[in-house]
């Protein structure tokens, strides 16, 4: 995912059509059931004027005229106009009506959006933790605060807690975007998460999806 942003409305909305759409069951067995069978056997299926509603051994499922949302034991999806959202046991993530996406698992978050006034605020709009990796693409009015100037060959990045920035123009403004850790970049110290990672017969850093190998002056990015 890159290059699209996450609204907060949007990510509200998708949420909240989880709850809509389970509130539904009820609604549809209460006013609207006209159909149930197998009610001992392996479920209950339920259908009427405004869905069908389903209910088994192993979850619930809903469909209406606003989407439709499953429950079961390894987790549930929901989908609607608004959107797309899912949360299982190693994770969830949600997709709004314009491709806007969230993604959270065991290991972080990360949010894709697309363009913010600085780290903070994109933060804030995420909802995340302070330290949570920008997807590539994303772009900042302002680099963080305490950006590093690295350069690789003729080209400066800013880096700034594992994320490049590189300077662009769009609007006629400047803005800083992410770009994907740039081969041969050095930096002083390893952003906070990294691991030791043997790739044949040699030993790296992984951070994230990064690979760094040590050198006189600190960490060299390797990309393979």
């Amino acid at each position: 995912m890159r290059g699209i942003h996450v609204r907060p409305e949007t990510l509200s909305r998708v949420a909240l059509l989880l709850v809509i759409a389970v509130a539904s069951v009820s609604t549809v067995v209460q006013v609207t059931g006209q159909t149930v069978r197998g009610a001992r056997a392996r479920g209950t299926v339920v259908q009427g004027e405004h869905g069908t509603a389903a209910v088994g051994p192993r979850g619930a499922a809903v469909k209406g005229d606003e989407g439709y949302a499953a429950v079961g034991r390894r987790g549930a999806v929901v989908h609607g106009d608004d959107g797309t959202a899912a949360v299982g046991r190693r994770g969830a993530v949600v997709v709004g009506e314009e491709g806007h996406g969230a993604a959270v698992g065991r290991y972080g978050g990360v949010v894709v959006g697309n363009h913010y006034e600085d780290y903070e605020g994109w933060r804030v709009a995420a909802g995340v933790a302070a330290g949570t990796a920008i997807a590539v693409g994303t772009m900042l009015s302002r680099p963080p605060a305490g950006a590093a100037t690295v350069v690789v060959g003729p080209t400066s990045y800013l880096y700034s807690g594992g994320s490049y920035y590189t300077r662009v123009v769009t609007g006629g403004a400047v803005a800083y975007q992410v770009v994907a850790p740039p081969a041969g970049a050095i930096i002083a110290t390893l952003p906070a998460g990294c691991a030791a990672a043997r790739v044949g017969a040699v030993t790296y850093q992984r951070c994230g999806n990064s690979y760094y190998e040590r050198v006189a002056t600190g960490y060299r990015v390797v990309v393979f």
